[in-house]
């Protein structure tokens, strides 16, 4: 019996670790779309921010509630340690009945005239107050009060509102440069990517022909210049293919960390770079108008202002009166005790503010110049956006007409490249002469692949200033 569970011991164990073997060898696949859909899930950014507005709509309830009938209750027990004199004296006046009814029987006897005997006989149930009764206390009362009007309350509900409406556009702002973020990252992934296959195509076709040359050297039918020179070009090549290789794993793990993914686990991008380039309508995306009141950033600046002119609302609220209404209801559970306070009590609170010494009037001016400085910035605001649109449009544009101009020379320099390749097959053309050929054909390329991350980044920021 111990074997048997030592073994399923070691199968659990052991299916555990198999188990997370796989999940960790495993990798997920993704499109641009999907991996903007996965980041806006998954990252903390967004989820932070879903978070601000969920708080936000319990702010909402939270302020409202201050208006609605507000129920409060209270049990107190207290106990005198020694009763004062007084309250003795007054207690014992709850004996002058038994008295007074005794000396108006006695004088009965005595007279016959009117006016006696009309004292009532005291209940022969009542219980003598003693100090022990006296002593303690246990009372238990219950209040509900409701604001009537309240400026500030008022104010306070338009400023939840406002509050709310604020951290659904932060929101749409975090959304925006999330998907800005994760589409340059996926751009950058791919370009590392194209770029590395380039130089390993290059590096493959450049080792067969160090291995002619090195065979060529060894008959004798060309200088040993041309083989060092040849084997250059191809340390050269390892290393940017080192290099590059590096340089994805740095290019995915930002992707990652911009989605939300674990940085331990493979991803695999499923789209082409040519296919994203030829997809997108670059052109027409310089035509479309641009409309500031659109951007989020101006519109947190107009909410800026609205809650400025809140703030300026509320602290001339501070000059109105304060109206409430309460019940309270007291029910005392020592009767022998005595009470002054009546059991059910209504009421109208009603505070008038008279002179505060100029405060409430500080308050409020400073509350209008916020306001104006609120006002002034959103300006300012708009102003520099239309500055920074016509600045991204200009770069965007400039980054186009470098990708178009670089796409031709790639073209062309693989063109030359090829032709030099078999001229020097063909034993026309020299090792330097391919050698050059080849740098100029990768210099065209790394032009390429920098223009495009330019494009790309230029086209992200354009297109998130268009939302």
């Amino acid at each position: 019996m111990r074997t048997k569970l030592i073994f399923l011991i070691i199968c659990c164990c052991g299916f555990k670790m198999f188990s997370q073997q796989v999940k960790k060898d495993s990798a997920y696949s993704f499109n641009l779309k999907q991996a903007q859909d996965y980041a806006l899930q998954n990252s903390p950014v967004m989820k932070n921010a879903n978070i601000d507005i969920e708080s936000a709509k319990k702010k909402i309830w939270e302020t409202t509630a201050i208006g609605l009938p507000q129920i409060n209750s209270k049990l107190a027990y207290t106990y005198m340690i020694n009763v004062p004199d007084k309250i003795q004296e007054f207690s014992s006046l709850s004996q002058l009945g038994n008295w007074m009814y005794m000396a108006d029987t006695a004088l009965k006897r005595l007279s016959n005239e009117y006016g006696f005997g009309h004292v009532g006989a005291p209940d022969p149930n009542q219980k003598i107050v003693s100090e022990k009764d006296l002593k303690w206390g246990l009372t238990y009362d219950i209040t509900v009060s409701e604001i009537i009007f309240n400026g500030g309350y008022i104010v306070g509900l338009q400023t939840a509102k406002i509050f709310r409406q604020l951290s659904e556009l932060s929101a749409t702002k975090s959304q925006n440069d999330l998907l800005e973020a994760v589409t340059n990252a996926y751009y950058l992934v791919l370009i590392a990517q194209e770029n590395k296959n380039i130089v390993d195509s290059t590096y493959s076709n450049t080792e067969k022909i160090f291995n002619n040359i090195k065979e060529m050297y060894l008959k004798g039918l060309i200088e040993e210049t041309d083989v060092d020179q040849m084997q250059l070009t191809l340390s050269t090549l390892k290393n940017t293919a080192e290099m590059l290789t590096r340089q994805i794993d740095v290019v995915k793990n930002l992707l990652k960390f911009q989605m939300g993914i674990d940085l331990s686990q493979n991803i695999i991008l499923t789209d082409n770079l040519d296919v994203l380039i030829q997809g997108s309508d670059l052109g027409s995306l310089a035509l479309k108008e641009f409309k500031v009141e659109n951007f989020a950033d101006y519109k947190l600046m107009d909410v800026q202002a609205k809650l400025a002119g809140l703030n300026f609302k509320l602290q001339k609220s501070s000059l109105l009166p304060d109206i409430a209404a309460f019940y309270n209801h007291q029910e005392n559970f020592n009767k022998n005790s005595f009470s002054f306070t009546p059991p059910d009590i209504i009421g109208l609170n009603v505070n008038i503010p008279i002179f505060g010494s100029g405060m409430k009037l500080a308050k409020i001016s400073q509350a209008k110049l916020g306001l104006e400085k609120a006002i002034n910035s959103k300006q300012q605001v708009s102003l520099g956006l239309q500055t920074a649109f016509a600045e991204a449009k200009s770069s965007y544009l400039n980054a186009l007409s470098k990708f178009q101009t670089n796409k031709q020379n790639v073209l062309l320099a693989e063109k030359i490249y090829k032709r030099i390749l078999i001229k020097y097959n063909a034993g026309i053309a020299g090792s330097l002469d391919l050698s050059q050929a080849q740098n100029q054909y990768l210099q065209a390329q790394s032009n390429y692949y920098n223009t495009i991350i330019e494009l790309t980044t230029a086209k992200s920021k354009l297109e998130k200033m268009l939302k």
